[in-house]
Protein backbone atom coordinates (compact mmCIF):
# COMPACT_ATOMS: atom_id res chain seq x y z
CA UNK A 1 0.00 0.00 0.00
CA UNK A 2 1.53 3.53 -1.26
CA UNK A 3 1.70 6.23 0.60
CA UNK A 4 0.35 9.22 0.20
CA UNK A 5 1.96 12.47 0.68
CA UNK A 6 0.36 15.18 2.64
CA UNK A 7 -1.29 17.54 0.81
CA UNK A 8 0.89 20.53 1.01
CA UNK A 9 -1.29 23.89 2.01
CA UNK A 10 -1.49 26.74 -0.31
CA UNK A 11 0.16 29.86 0.17
CA UNK A 12 -1.36 32.94 0.43
CA UNK A 13 -1.75 35.47 -2.11
CA UNK A 14 -1.01 38.96 -0.46
CA UNK A 15 -1.80 42.33 -1.87
CA UNK A 16 -0.43 44.98 -0.04
CA UNK A 17 -2.11 48.39 0.26
CA UNK A 18 -0.41 51.53 -0.66
CA UNK A 19 -0.20 52.84 2.87
CA UNK A 20 2.67 50.12 3.62
CA UNK A 21 6.03 49.57 3.21
CA UNK A 22 7.37 48.11 0.08
CA UNK A 23 6.94 44.08 0.16
CA UNK A 24 10.77 43.99 1.43
CA UNK A 25 9.84 45.56 4.68
CA UNK A 26 8.10 42.65 5.82
CA UNK A 27 11.16 39.53 5.16
CA UNK A 28 9.30 36.95 7.40
CA UNK A 29 6.24 37.54 5.20
CA UNK A 30 7.77 36.95 2.28
CA UNK A 31 8.83 33.81 3.18
CA UNK A 32 5.26 32.47 3.77
CA UNK A 33 3.30 34.17 1.17
CA UNK A 34 2.93 35.47 -2.19
CA UNK A 35 3.76 39.23 -1.58
CA UNK A 36 3.19 41.88 -3.77
CA UNK A 37 2.46 45.64 -3.03
CA UNK A 38 0.00 47.78 -4.91
CA UNK A 39 1.98 50.05 -5.96
CA UNK A 40 5.79 49.23 -5.80
CA UNK A 41 5.15 45.86 -7.39
CA UNK A 42 2.08 46.28 -9.27
CA UNK A 43 2.52 49.66 -10.25
CA UNK A 44 -1.27 51.25 -9.32
CA UNK A 45 -1.01 55.05 -8.05
CA UNK A 46 -0.22 55.65 -4.60
CA UNK A 47 -3.56 57.20 -4.56
CA UNK A 48 -5.50 54.72 -6.10
CA UNK A 49 -8.80 54.33 -4.92
CA UNK A 50 -10.18 51.10 -2.59
CA UNK A 51 -12.26 49.77 -5.29
CA UNK A 52 -9.30 49.75 -8.23
CA UNK A 53 -7.15 47.61 -5.43
CA UNK A 54 -9.59 45.12 -4.72
CA UNK A 55 -10.30 44.86 -8.63
CA UNK A 56 -6.74 44.26 -8.53
CA UNK A 57 -6.08 41.92 -5.98
CA UNK A 58 -9.56 39.89 -7.46
CA UNK A 59 -7.71 40.20 -11.15
CA UNK A 60 -4.58 38.23 -9.38
CA UNK A 61 -6.39 36.54 -6.35
CA UNK A 62 -4.77 37.81 -3.63
CA UNK A 63 -5.96 38.89 -0.64
CA UNK A 64 -5.82 42.57 0.94
CA UNK A 65 -4.07 43.88 3.32
CA UNK A 66 -5.33 47.34 4.63
CA UNK A 67 -5.17 49.17 7.35
CA UNK A 68 -8.28 51.23 6.08
CA UNK A 69 -10.56 48.05 7.07
CA UNK A 70 -14.14 49.80 7.19
CA UNK A 71 -14.30 50.69 3.85
CA UNK A 72 -12.77 47.79 2.23
CA UNK A 73 -14.62 45.57 4.01
CA UNK A 74 -17.68 46.61 1.98
CA UNK A 75 -15.93 45.57 -1.25
CA UNK A 76 -15.70 41.79 -0.96
CA UNK A 77 -18.16 39.58 -2.71
CA UNK A 78 -18.65 36.27 -2.22
CA UNK A 79 -16.27 33.77 -3.76
CA UNK A 80 -13.91 36.51 -4.06
CA UNK A 81 -10.37 37.09 -2.23
CA UNK A 82 -11.18 38.32 1.15
CA UNK A 83 -9.46 41.61 3.18
CA UNK A 84 -6.93 41.13 6.23
CA UNK A 85 -7.13 44.64 7.92
CA UNK A 86 -4.30 45.56 10.75
CA UNK A 87 -3.82 48.33 13.06
CA UNK A 88 -2.35 51.12 11.75
CA UNK A 89 -0.05 52.29 14.40
CA UNK A 90 2.14 49.44 14.07
CA UNK A 91 5.18 48.94 13.05
CA UNK A 92 6.76 47.62 9.60
CA UNK A 93 8.62 44.61 12.22
CA UNK A 94 5.50 44.26 14.48
CA UNK A 95 3.19 43.45 10.78
CA UNK A 96 5.54 41.46 10.20
CA UNK A 97 5.48 39.39 13.19
CA UNK A 98 1.83 39.46 13.59
CA UNK A 99 0.57 38.95 10.14
CA UNK A 100 3.26 35.81 9.94
CA UNK A 101 1.96 34.30 12.86
CA UNK A 102 -1.87 34.99 12.74
CA UNK A 103 -1.11 33.10 8.76
CA UNK A 104 0.92 30.39 9.83
CA UNK A 105 -1.50 27.82 10.33
CA UNK A 106 -4.21 29.16 8.28
CA UNK A 107 -5.52 27.96 4.94
CA UNK A 108 -6.27 30.46 2.16
CA UNK A 109 -9.44 28.74 0.83
CA UNK A 110 -11.39 29.18 4.42
CA UNK A 111 -10.76 33.12 3.95
CA UNK A 112 -12.47 33.44 0.58
CA UNK A 113 -14.56 35.99 0.78
CA UNK A 114 -14.14 37.15 4.53
CA UNK A 115 -13.36 40.35 5.63
CA UNK A 116 -11.07 39.73 9.03
CA UNK A 117 -9.53 42.37 11.49
CA UNK A 118 -6.13 41.06 13.31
Amino acid sequence: MRKSKPTKKKKFRILLDSAFAKSSAFPRLRKKVNLAHAVHDLGLSPQAEDEEIYQVADKEKRFVLTINFKDFKKLVKRGKPGIIGIESQLTNNNIDIKLTTFLADKDPLDYIGKAISI
